[in-house]
């Protein structure tokens, strides 16, 4: 069983109700944000505690990286590699101005979802942002994503960054693969902040049965 610490509640804050289409879209993007990032957050742990020294290629191969260079494509999110306990459920929902969308899932991904949410809805506010045509929002995303992990106290994701830069990625190889894992999943959920559909996020106390 997980630690009851390692669990958390995220509330996402909704704007309206929403089309079928609409709200089942939100929902998968969300999920699928979430197991992009519990995938970084459990497999690379699990692989420094395992290995003593540089990483063998095979390790790579299983992960879904060539080796040893440019990481072309992500690692595949798969809810099969969630343990139960930490799958992401819907707990609570609330339809109305304002309501919310409430998730139950593993703590170190939906902490960097809310942060992400908070900081792009802070964004949302900008000119520069609102004027931006699609392919200059992207670019503003990718930004946004690169300073959370960089210049933020982000310490699941600074953790993994530390392992590859030990086995020989450059910088750059990296922040294509934080991109990829992490940048374009986050900013596929982020769309549904455009349509008015949510806004940020909170993260309420979660009661655990004594």
């Amino acid at each position: 069983m997980p630690d009851d610490n390692d669990v958390s509640k995220l509330q996402v804050r909704a704007n309206r109700g929403g089309t079928i289409p609409e709200i089942s879209g939100f929902l998968g993007d969300l999920e699928t944000a979430y197991l992009s990032l519990y995938q970084l957050d459990h497999l690379f742990p699990a692989s420094r505690r395992r290995w003593r020294g540089p990483m063998p290629p095979e390790f790579y191969f299983e992960l879904g990286f060539p080796f040893p260079h440019i990481p072309s494509h992500p690692l595949i999110p798969a809810s099969d590699s969630v343990i139960p306990g930490q799958r992401l459920v819907v707990t609570r929902i609330q339809i109305e101005s304002p309501g919310f969308w409430e998730v139950l899932g593993s703590l170190n991904p939906l902490q960097q979802i809310r942060e992400y949410l908070n900081d792009r809805h802070k964004r949302r506010q900008d000119k520069e942002f609102r004027e931006a045509a699609e392919s200059e929002k992207l670019r503003l995303e990718n930004e946004l994503i690169q300073r959370q992990i960089w210049e933020k106290e982000n310490a699941v994701l600074r953790d993994r960054i530390l392992v590859l830069k030990e086995v020989g990625y450059s910088e750059q190889e990296i922040r294509q693969l934080i991109w990829a894992q992490v940048g374009k999943p986050l900013a596929v959920l982020g769309r549904h902040q455009d349509s008015g559909l949510i806004e940020g996020a909170s993260t309420p106390t979660v009661k655990v049965a004594a």
